[in-house]
Protein backbone atom coordinates (compact mmCIF):
# COMPACT_ATOMS: atom_id res chain seq x y z
CA UNK A 1 0.00 0.00 0.00
CA UNK A 2 1.42 3.29 -1.15
CA UNK A 3 1.13 6.44 1.31
CA UNK A 4 -1.49 9.17 0.02
CA UNK A 5 -1.43 12.53 -0.06
CA UNK A 6 -4.24 15.43 -0.71
CA UNK A 7 -2.63 17.80 -3.65
CA UNK A 8 -5.66 20.12 -4.33
CA UNK A 9 -9.19 21.19 -2.49
CA UNK A 10 -11.84 22.92 -3.57
CA UNK A 11 -15.75 24.14 -2.26
CA UNK A 12 -18.26 26.25 -3.07
CA UNK A 13 -19.99 28.71 -0.85
CA UNK A 14 -23.13 26.76 1.37
CA UNK A 15 -26.46 28.02 0.12
CA UNK A 16 -29.98 27.71 0.59
CA UNK A 17 -30.12 27.31 -3.10
CA UNK A 18 -28.47 25.09 -5.89
CA UNK A 19 -28.24 22.24 -8.43
CA UNK A 20 -25.86 19.75 -7.49
CA UNK A 21 -24.53 19.28 -10.74
CA UNK A 22 -23.44 22.90 -10.68
CA UNK A 23 -21.70 22.54 -7.26
CA UNK A 24 -20.32 19.74 -8.36
CA UNK A 25 -18.69 21.14 -11.38
CA UNK A 26 -17.53 24.21 -9.35
CA UNK A 27 -16.01 22.35 -6.50
CA UNK A 28 -13.95 20.14 -9.16
CA UNK A 29 -12.84 23.29 -11.02
CA UNK A 30 -11.52 25.01 -8.18
CA UNK A 31 -9.78 22.02 -6.82
CA UNK A 32 -8.30 21.30 -9.60
CA UNK A 33 -7.23 25.67 -10.27
CA UNK A 34 -5.13 25.15 -6.98
CA UNK A 35 -3.59 22.59 -8.01
CA UNK A 36 -2.26 24.13 -11.15
CA UNK A 37 0.76 27.03 -10.23
CA UNK A 38 2.24 24.85 -6.97
CA UNK A 39 4.29 22.41 -8.73
CA UNK A 40 3.97 20.79 -12.03
CA UNK A 41 1.27 21.42 -13.91
CA UNK A 42 -1.93 18.79 -13.40
CA UNK A 43 -3.47 18.42 -16.92
CA UNK A 44 -6.96 17.38 -16.41
CA UNK A 45 -5.45 14.24 -18.67
CA UNK A 46 -3.89 13.43 -15.78
CA UNK A 47 -7.21 12.67 -13.51
CA UNK A 48 -7.76 9.23 -14.06
CA UNK A 49 -10.62 8.56 -12.45
CA UNK A 50 -13.34 9.92 -9.85
CA UNK A 51 -15.46 9.23 -6.93
CA UNK A 52 -18.49 11.52 -6.23
CA UNK A 53 -20.46 11.31 -3.67
CA UNK A 54 -24.19 12.87 -3.77
CA UNK A 55 -27.48 11.65 -2.31
CA UNK A 56 -29.67 11.32 -5.20
CA UNK A 57 -31.91 9.40 -7.72
CA UNK A 58 -30.20 10.88 -10.60
CA UNK A 59 -28.19 7.86 -11.63
CA UNK A 60 -25.56 9.62 -13.79
CA UNK A 61 -25.00 12.80 -11.30
CA UNK A 62 -21.51 12.05 -11.03
CA UNK A 63 -21.04 12.74 -15.06
CA UNK A 64 -23.21 15.95 -15.00
CA UNK A 65 -21.06 17.18 -12.91
CA UNK A 66 -17.94 16.55 -14.50
CA UNK A 67 -19.16 18.03 -17.61
CA UNK A 68 -19.83 21.35 -15.80
CA UNK A 69 -16.32 21.16 -15.10
CA UNK A 70 -15.18 20.18 -18.28
CA UNK A 71 -13.77 16.86 -17.13
CA UNK A 72 -15.94 14.10 -18.81
CA UNK A 73 -14.49 11.65 -19.91
CA UNK A 74 -12.78 9.63 -17.12
CA UNK A 75 -14.52 7.33 -15.36
CA UNK A 76 -16.79 8.37 -12.30
CA UNK A 77 -18.26 5.66 -9.63
CA UNK A 78 -21.55 7.56 -8.34
CA UNK A 79 -22.11 6.51 -4.10
CA UNK A 80 -24.48 7.21 -1.82
CA UNK A 81 -23.72 5.73 1.47
CA UNK A 82 -26.29 8.14 3.93
CA UNK A 83 -24.42 10.01 6.02
CA UNK A 84 -20.92 8.67 4.96
CA UNK A 85 -21.62 9.30 1.57
CA UNK A 86 -18.83 11.98 0.74
CA UNK A 87 -16.84 10.17 3.31
CA UNK A 88 -17.20 7.19 1.52
CA UNK A 89 -15.55 8.38 -2.13
CA UNK A 90 -12.94 9.80 0.11
CA UNK A 91 -12.46 6.29 1.53
CA UNK A 92 -12.47 4.82 -1.98
CA UNK A 93 -10.45 7.36 -3.75
CA UNK A 94 -7.65 6.79 -0.83
CA UNK A 95 -7.91 2.78 -1.02
CA UNK A 96 -7.35 3.32 -5.34
CA UNK A 97 -4.23 5.51 -4.89
CA UNK A 98 -2.88 3.25 -1.71
CA UNK A 99 -3.44 0.33 -3.78
CA UNK A 100 -1.36 1.59 -6.70
CA UNK A 101 -4.84 1.42 -9.27
CA UNK A 102 -4.33 5.11 -10.28
CA UNK A 103 -1.96 7.76 -9.75
CA UNK A 104 -4.56 10.71 -9.82
CA UNK A 105 -8.04 10.93 -8.30
CA UNK A 106 -10.78 12.77 -7.30
CA UNK A 107 -13.19 12.63 -4.62
CA UNK A 108 -15.70 14.94 -4.56
CA UNK A 109 -19.48 15.26 -3.64
CA UNK A 110 -22.26 17.57 -4.21
CA UNK A 111 -25.85 18.12 -3.28
CA UNK A 112 -29.26 19.42 -2.11
CA UNK A 113 -31.20 18.57 1.04
CA UNK A 114 -34.63 17.94 -0.07
CA UNK A 115 -37.41 15.85 1.48
CA UNK A 116 -36.72 12.79 1.62
CA UNK A 117 -33.19 12.83 1.56
CA UNK A 118 -32.69 10.95 4.81
CA UNK A 119 -34.55 7.65 5.63
CA UNK A 120 -34.23 5.79 9.11
CA UNK A 121 -33.64 2.15 9.38
CA UNK A 122 -36.48 0.61 11.43
CA UNK A 123 -34.46 -2.21 11.85
CA UNK A 124 -31.10 -0.36 12.72
CA UNK A 125 -32.45 1.75 15.14
CA UNK A 126 -35.46 0.38 15.96
CA UNK A 127 -37.60 4.40 14.99
CA UNK A 128 -40.73 4.11 13.69
CA UNK A 129 -41.87 7.32 11.20
CA UNK A 130 -44.02 8.75 8.34
CA UNK A 131 -42.76 10.68 5.85
CA UNK A 132 -44.90 13.41 6.43
CA UNK A 133 -44.49 13.61 10.66
CA UNK A 134 -42.62 16.57 11.49
CA UNK A 135 -40.20 17.78 12.45
CA UNK A 136 -37.65 15.27 10.30
CA UNK A 137 -37.36 11.57 11.83
CA UNK A 138 -33.26 12.24 12.52
CA UNK A 139 -34.33 15.45 14.45
CA UNK A 140 -36.45 13.19 16.38
CA UNK A 141 -33.76 10.82 16.76
CA UNK A 142 -31.07 13.43 18.18
CA UNK A 143 -33.34 14.78 20.57
CA UNK A 144 -33.99 11.48 21.79
CA UNK A 145 -30.30 10.94 21.95
CA UNK A 146 -30.39 14.30 24.19
CA UNK A 147 -33.08 13.94 26.33
CA UNK A 148 -31.24 10.56 27.82
CA UNK A 149 -27.88 11.97 27.53
CA UNK A 150 -29.11 14.98 30.01
CA UNK A 151 -30.50 12.55 32.10
CA UNK A 152 -27.86 10.28 32.05
CA UNK A 153 -25.06 12.74 33.17
CA UNK A 154 -26.86 15.26 34.63
CA UNK A 155 -25.84 17.86 31.60
CA UNK A 156 -28.31 21.54 31.34
CA UNK A 157 -28.85 22.38 27.71
CA UNK A 158 -26.81 25.47 28.79
CA UNK A 159 -24.14 23.22 27.14
CA UNK A 160 -25.86 21.99 24.31
CA UNK A 161 -26.44 25.92 23.51
CA UNK A 162 -22.51 26.61 24.40
CA UNK A 163 -21.76 24.56 20.92
CA UNK A 164 -24.08 26.48 18.47
CA UNK A 165 -22.84 29.37 20.21
CA UNK A 166 -18.71 28.39 19.48
CA UNK A 167 -19.28 27.61 15.91
CA UNK A 168 -21.17 30.57 14.75
CA UNK A 169 -18.51 32.47 15.89
CA UNK A 170 -15.77 30.12 13.85
CA UNK A 171 -18.35 30.65 11.21
CA UNK A 172 -17.44 34.38 11.30
CA UNK A 173 -13.49 33.33 10.39
CA UNK A 174 -14.69 31.28 7.57
CA UNK A 175 -15.76 33.02 3.75
CA UNK A 176 -17.99 30.19 2.79
CA UNK A 177 -20.21 29.04 5.56
CA UNK A 178 -23.54 29.50 4.93
CA UNK A 179 -24.27 31.60 8.18
CA UNK A 180 -21.69 34.32 9.23
CA UNK A 181 -23.31 35.68 12.46
CA UNK A 182 -22.46 35.96 15.66
CA UNK A 183 -25.40 34.19 18.43
CA UNK A 184 -25.87 34.75 22.45
CA UNK A 185 -26.50 31.82 24.75
CA UNK A 186 -29.93 33.28 25.54
CA UNK A 187 -30.57 33.47 21.93
CA UNK A 188 -29.98 29.80 21.08
CA UNK A 189 -31.71 28.72 24.53
CA UNK A 190 -35.01 30.48 23.56
CA UNK A 191 -35.18 30.03 20.20
CA UNK A 192 -37.84 28.01 18.99
CA UNK A 193 -38.05 24.22 19.95
CA UNK A 194 -37.91 21.80 17.29
CA UNK A 195 -38.05 18.86 19.00
CA UNK A 196 -37.39 19.07 22.68
CA UNK A 197 -34.45 19.64 24.00
CA UNK A 198 -32.76 20.92 20.55
CA UNK A 199 -34.16 24.08 19.79
CA UNK A 200 -33.63 25.99 16.04
CA UNK A 201 -30.24 27.43 16.18
CA UNK A 202 -29.26 23.42 18.40
CA UNK A 203 -29.54 22.26 14.54
CA UNK A 204 -27.73 22.49 11.28
CA UNK A 205 -29.77 23.99 8.35
CA UNK A 206 -29.92 22.12 5.00
CA UNK A 207 -27.98 23.36 2.34
CA UNK A 208 -26.49 22.94 -0.90
CA UNK A 209 -22.57 22.75 -1.86
CA UNK A 210 -19.53 21.41 -3.48
CA UNK A 211 -16.49 19.90 -2.17
CA UNK A 212 -13.53 18.65 -3.98
CA UNK A 213 -10.34 16.71 -3.11
CA UNK A 214 -7.80 15.73 -5.40
CA UNK A 215 -5.49 12.55 -4.31
CA UNK A 216 -2.07 11.42 -5.48
CA UNK A 217 0.83 9.29 -4.22
CA UNK A 218 2.91 11.05 -1.53
CA UNK A 219 6.23 10.33 -3.78
CA UNK A 220 3.80 12.34 -6.74
CA UNK A 221 2.37 14.60 -4.36
CA UNK A 222 5.21 17.02 -4.23
CA UNK A 223 4.86 17.58 -8.26
CA UNK A 224 1.59 18.95 -8.05
CA UNK A 225 1.24 20.84 -4.55
CA UNK A 226 4.54 22.70 -2.51
CA UNK A 227 2.54 20.76 0.55
CA UNK A 228 1.01 18.09 0.23
CA UNK A 229 -1.22 16.87 3.16
CA UNK A 230 -0.41 13.04 3.89
CA UNK A 231 -3.50 11.01 4.73
CA UNK A 232 -2.48 8.77 7.85
CA UNK A 233 -5.63 6.85 8.22
CA UNK A 234 -9.12 6.32 6.83
CA UNK A 235 -11.79 4.30 8.51
CA UNK A 236 -15.33 3.56 8.45
CA UNK A 237 -18.12 1.58 10.19
CA UNK A 238 -21.80 0.95 10.83
CA UNK A 239 -24.21 0.98 13.65
CA UNK A 240 -24.86 -2.65 15.29
CA UNK A 241 -28.68 -3.67 16.07
CA UNK A 242 -29.30 -4.41 19.72
CA UNK A 243 -27.41 -1.92 21.66
CA UNK A 244 -29.27 0.39 23.81
CA UNK A 245 -30.09 3.37 22.60
CA UNK A 246 -27.92 6.14 24.17
CA UNK A 247 -24.85 2.71 23.75
CA UNK A 248 -25.93 3.22 19.80
CA UNK A 249 -24.34 6.66 19.37
CA UNK A 250 -21.08 5.77 20.23
CA UNK A 251 -20.16 2.33 19.08
CA UNK A 252 -19.94 3.46 16.13
CA UNK A 253 -17.90 6.12 16.42
CA UNK A 254 -15.43 4.44 18.95
CA UNK A 255 -14.81 1.70 16.82
CA UNK A 256 -13.76 3.66 13.46
CA UNK A 257 -11.74 6.23 15.67
CA UNK A 258 -9.65 3.22 17.08
CA UNK A 259 -9.11 1.50 14.12
CA UNK A 260 -8.16 4.63 12.45
CA UNK A 261 -5.76 5.66 15.66
CA UNK A 262 -4.35 1.61 14.75
CA UNK A 263 -3.35 2.87 11.29
CA UNK A 264 -1.44 5.50 12.48
CA UNK A 265 0.84 3.75 14.98
CA UNK A 266 0.39 1.41 17.62
CA UNK A 267 1.53 4.65 20.40
CA UNK A 268 -1.02 6.88 18.71
CA UNK A 269 -4.67 8.28 21.23
CA UNK A 270 -6.92 10.69 20.78
CA UNK A 271 -4.29 12.46 23.20
CA UNK A 272 -2.47 13.63 19.94
CA UNK A 273 -4.99 14.89 18.20
CA UNK A 274 -4.06 18.72 18.03
CA UNK A 275 -7.59 19.82 16.05
CA UNK A 276 -10.70 17.75 15.10
CA UNK A 277 -14.06 18.15 12.94
CA UNK A 278 -16.53 16.43 14.38
CA UNK A 279 -20.58 15.83 13.11
CA UNK A 280 -22.54 18.88 14.14
CA UNK A 281 -25.81 18.25 12.57
CA UNK A 282 -27.20 19.07 16.12
CA UNK A 283 -25.11 20.43 19.20
CA UNK A 284 -25.68 17.20 21.06
CA UNK A 285 -23.86 14.87 18.04
CA UNK A 286 -20.83 17.21 18.71
CA UNK A 287 -20.76 16.46 22.75
CA UNK A 288 -21.23 12.80 21.82
CA UNK A 289 -18.44 13.00 19.69
CA UNK A 290 -15.91 13.96 22.24
CA UNK A 291 -16.89 11.02 24.25
CA UNK A 292 -16.48 8.27 21.66
CA UNK A 293 -13.10 9.69 20.25
CA UNK A 294 -11.57 9.23 23.67
CA UNK A 295 -11.26 13.04 23.80
CA UNK A 296 -12.68 12.77 27.34
CA UNK A 297 -15.11 10.62 29.65
CA UNK A 298 -18.66 9.61 28.97
CA UNK A 299 -20.47 12.26 30.23
CA UNK A 300 -17.38 15.06 30.55
CA UNK A 301 -18.16 16.44 27.22
CA UNK A 302 -19.97 19.62 28.66
CA UNK A 303 -16.75 19.96 30.82
CA UNK A 304 -14.96 20.82 27.89
CA UNK A 305 -16.90 23.15 26.43
CA UNK A 306 -17.93 25.11 29.57
CA UNK A 307 -14.12 25.46 30.05
CA UNK A 308 -13.51 26.54 26.57
CA UNK A 309 -11.13 23.46 25.86
CA UNK A 310 -12.85 23.59 22.69
CA UNK A 311 -12.65 26.80 21.29
CA UNK A 312 -9.89 28.08 18.80
CA UNK A 313 -7.48 28.98 21.38
CA UNK A 314 -8.42 25.97 23.64
CA UNK A 315 -6.53 22.92 23.54
CA UNK A 316 -8.18 21.02 21.09
CA UNK A 317 -10.25 23.24 18.68
CA UNK A 318 -13.40 21.47 17.38
CA UNK A 319 -14.64 23.05 13.89
CA UNK A 320 -12.77 25.35 13.34
CA UNK A 321 -14.75 26.99 10.04
CA UNK A 322 -18.23 26.78 12.17
CA UNK A 323 -18.82 23.12 11.73
CA UNK A 324 -22.70 21.95 10.07
CA UNK A 325 -24.06 24.45 12.46
CA UNK A 326 -22.62 27.25 10.79
CA UNK A 327 -21.98 26.05 7.08
CA UNK A 328 -25.03 23.70 6.62
CA UNK A 329 -25.75 20.35 6.15
CA UNK A 330 -25.52 18.49 2.72
CA UNK A 331 -25.63 14.75 2.33
CA UNK A 332 -22.12 13.72 0.78
CA UNK A 333 -20.21 17.28 1.17
CA UNK A 334 -20.39 18.39 4.72
CA UNK A 335 -17.99 15.71 5.65
CA UNK A 336 -15.49 16.20 2.73
CA UNK A 337 -15.72 20.05 3.78
CA UNK A 338 -15.06 18.98 7.03
CA UNK A 339 -11.61 16.86 5.70
CA UNK A 340 -10.90 20.65 3.51
CA UNK A 341 -10.47 22.12 6.79
CA UNK A 342 -8.67 19.95 8.40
Amino acid sequence: MRDVAIVGVGRTEFKLKGYHSEDGGSALTEAYLNVKGKGKILAVEDIEIAYFGCSTNVGNAGQMALEKAKMLGIGVFNIDNGFVTGTQAFYNAWRDVAAGLHDVVIAFGAGSMQPGSINISEGGQGWRFGESEKPSPYTRMFAQLARRYLKEYNVTKESLAKVTVKNYKNGLKNPKAMIKEEITLETVINSEVIADPLTKYMCAPNASGGVALILAPVEHGKYYSKAPIKIDACAITSGKPGLSYLESAYDGFQRAAQEAYRQVGSDFSAKDIDVAQVYDGYSIAELLSYEALGFCGRGEAAKLVDDAATELDGKLPVNTDGGLLSNGFVLGTSDLAQIVEN
